[in-house]
């Protein structure tokens, strides 16, 4: 009987330790970089949004002719903590001149990814024109541009201006659109659809 009790409590810590090291328990769904968050087609497809290199960042260079994406690596050290960034270029189907942008962006580390998030995602706007926070993961921010943005006064008041920012892992998520009013659900769908890549 003493015997027993020591093997089954053997075989109790030994089953615990094989699932935990088994590979279904794995997350197999470790996003590695921006390009896994890209869209593909049945993204958009799901999104009513089709593939359009904006003129705008043509004409930058910072897309080339006929892509609506590009993604580029760099080298990182403690001073450079961006490892990895891409910019797609998108057009809403159903919404005449209303155009999606979708910026990714890989960091080394979480203090460099926050200081970032915050930055971009507090800078030039008001209160005023918050949507909801934190709606999107851990951290996320959802914008419609109003008067009180700073060069508020220069926008075209018949196009809306929407940004959502999110910060995931070691990712930084910023989706914005221009153009019309009907574009906030389009803008909320895409940053869940890029969540839900991450598994």
């Amino acid at each position: 009987m003493k015997l027993i009790i020591p093997a089954i409590l053997l075989m109790l810590v030994a089953g615990c330790s094989t699932a935990q090291d088994s590979p279904s328990t794995i997350n197999t769904n470790a996003i590695s970089g921006t390009n896994e968050l890209i869209l593909n087609e049945q993204d958009l497809q799901q999104l009513g949004m089709a593939s359009g290199g904006s003129e705008e960042l043509q004409q930058l260079g910072m897309l080339s002719n006929g892509t609506d994406c590009k993604t580029e690596e760099y080298p990182t050290d403690e001073y450079s903590p961006l490892a990895q960034y891409s910019l797609c270029s998108y057009t809403i189907n159903s919404l005449n001149d209303t155009g999606v942008i979708i910026e990714l962006s890989k960091f080394t580390n979480l203090e460099d990814l926050n200081g970032t998030y915050q930055y971009s995602s507090l800078h030039l706007r008001s209160i005023g024109g918050l949507i909801s926070e934190n709606d999107y993961g851990d951290q996320s921010r959802f914008y419609v541009n109003n008067e009180n943005d700073y060069g508020a006064q220069h926008n075209d008041s018949n196009v809306y201006y929407y940004s959502l920012y999110i910060s995931k892992d070691k990712y930084f998520i910023h989706i914005s659109s221009k153009g019309s009013k009907e574009a906030r659900d389009y803008i909320a769908k895409t940053g869940q659809i890029i969540l839900s890549k991450f598994g």
